[in-house]
Order: structure tokens, then C-alpha cells, then sequence
């Protein structure tokens, strides 16, 4: 039997399952190639999530670096904790904390990341402000949120579906709430950093089919599936009918893939 207050992580290994490797992994690669982290660097992790980061990261420190994770949702933790590996003489660890007064001393990073994190924080520049203050002078900063949601064709896609059934997906635009690229430059600015751009990084979303990507989000992503489960069950067979047109356009050999933009910040800390 287990414990009356054992971790539920269901949601956090949906989220592992079926949001990490669809949306996030593909771009989140090509992203931290703006900051390239090295040898000895040390790293942290901003809202890290089940661990994305410190998998593409930590082989890259090595040896003697250091990647810190930190999460306010100790679910995510535990995932990450059970699934990240750690190579030999990397220190790796798990900091269950808020974005906004994080345990960490003043002038520690060489690196830090925000991956689609940064939208989510209750205050994004308490937020930035309190990494800019754990990054050391001249320290890498790497943000990344995703684009405008009319960028985001899938995305897209799900929420006209919903509002023509008169659902309300509002819930579901937090995650692009940071998607002008002069909001994001303003942002970091304001909280000290300097040499601070954005980039639009284009991209896509490949799955099987359009019901693949609105079963992702139903499983993983919980604004999503909250408005998504609101859809009444005699209507779900027609709004399916119509992501599948909507998907047409983006068909190939593979599946589908429509377009997925991101803003990426890279930036330095003063």
C-alpha cells in the first residue's frame, strides 16, 4: 500500500510523454546552440520541467560542471530525478522552489535557461530579475517562449475549433502571452541584462495525424485539456472531422507537421 501522501505524477508523466518529445525537444535543441554551454560551466535551469535541459546539457559540462534544475512542481522533479542520468563529474541536482526567490547564492551561473517557462511565471520580471542576480557578469542567458499563437498553426487550429462550439480556450493563450519580440527584449532589459535579441525560430510540429496532436495536448498540457474535456461528447467526432481538415494543409509523408514558431531571447547578464 502506499503512502496516504504519495507523489501523484501522473500529470507530470503525461506531460514527459506526450508534450516534451512533440513540442519542446526538436526546437529546444537547436536553441541551446545559442549559448553553447562547456566544459566545467555551471548551469541552471529555469521552471526545467521533467528534466529537458540537463539531458541535452550535462554531457556538455563535463567534467566538473554543474546543472541545477529548478521546479516549483514537485511532481516534475520526481520524473526528472528518476529518468535523467548524470554523467561522471557533472554535480546534478533538483531544487524545488519558486522562479521568483530562488535558493541559490548571488554570481553563481555561467548559463542559465528559461525553456517555455517564462510566460507561466506569476511575475515574469520578478522572474528575470532574480536569475539576472544568480548569473555571474557576462553569464549567458537563454530564453525561449513560444510565438504569437496565430504563428502556432496547431495550436491555432484547436482553439478556432473550440470557440466555434462555444468553448472558451482562453486559458490556453497564457502560453503565448510573450509572443512580440519587443515585449520579451523589454523584459530582459528592464531586469538588467544587456547584448539582449530575439529571433523568431521557425519550426514545426511532426505527428501521425491531427488527432495525435489534440491527444497531446488532452494528455499533457492541463489549460488544454481542461478545455478541451468542456467539449460535449455528441460534438467531439465534428471537431475532430474539422482538425483533420484543418491539418490538411500541413500533411506529408510522415503525418502532419504545421508550423510552430518560437522567440528565442539570448541575452548577458551585467
Amino acid at each position: 500500500m502506499e503512502p496516504a501522501n504519495a507523489l501523484d505524477t501522473t500529470a507530470a508523466e503525461a506531460y514527459e510523454k506526450f508534450i516534451l518529445p512533440t513540442f519542446m525537444l526538436p526546437l529546444g535543441k537547436e536553441a541551446i546552440e545559442l549559448v553553447a554551454p562547456g566544459h566545467g560551466e555551471n548551469v541552471l535551469d529555469v521552471a526545467c520541467g521533467t528534466g529537458l535541459v540537463a539531458r541535452l546539457v550535462a554531457q556538455r559540462v563535463a567534467p566538473g560542471g554543474a546543472v541545477r534544475g529548478l521546479d516549483f512542481d514537485p511532481a516534475m522533479l520526481a520524473v526528472a530525478g528518476e529518468l535523467v542520468e548524470c554523467p561522471p563529474r557533472v554535480e546534478l541536482s533538483w531544487h524545488c522552489a519558486s522562479a521568483l526567490s530562488m535558493p541559490f547564492d548571488d554570481d553563481l551561473f555561467d548559463v542559465a535557461f528559461c525553456l517555455h517557462g517564462l510566460q507561466f511565471l506569476p511575475d515574469c520580471a520578478a522572474g528575470l530579475a532574480d536569475m539576472h542576480r544568480v548569473m555571474k557578469p557576462g553569464a549567458r542567458l537563454l530564453v525561449t517562449v513560444w510565438s504569437a499563437i496565430e504563428r502556432c498553426k496547431g495550436h491555432h487550429a484547436v482553439m478556432r475549433g473550440l470557440e466555434r462550439r462555444q468553448v472558451d480556450p482562453t486559458p490556453m493563450l497564457k502560453a503565448f502571452a510573450l509572443g512580440e519580440p519587443g515585449q520579451l527584449e523589454a523584459l530582459a532589459s528592464n531586469a538588467g541584462f544587456h547584448d539582449v535579441s530575439v529571433r523568431r525560430m521557425g519550426g514545426s510540429v511532426r505527428v501521425p495525424s491531427a488527432r495525435h496532436f489534440v491527444d497531446a495536448l488532452a494528455a499533457g498540457a492541463v489549460a488544454a485539456r481542461h478545455a478541451l474535456a468542456r467539449l460535449p461528447e455528441h460534438q467531439r467526432a465534428a471537431f475532430m472531422d474539422e482538425m483533420s481538415e484543418a491539418f490538411r494543409p500541413y500533411a506529408d509523408h510522415g503525418g502532419v507537421a504545421p508550423p510552430n514558431e518560437q522567440l528565442v531571447l539570448v541575452a548577458r547578464a551585467g
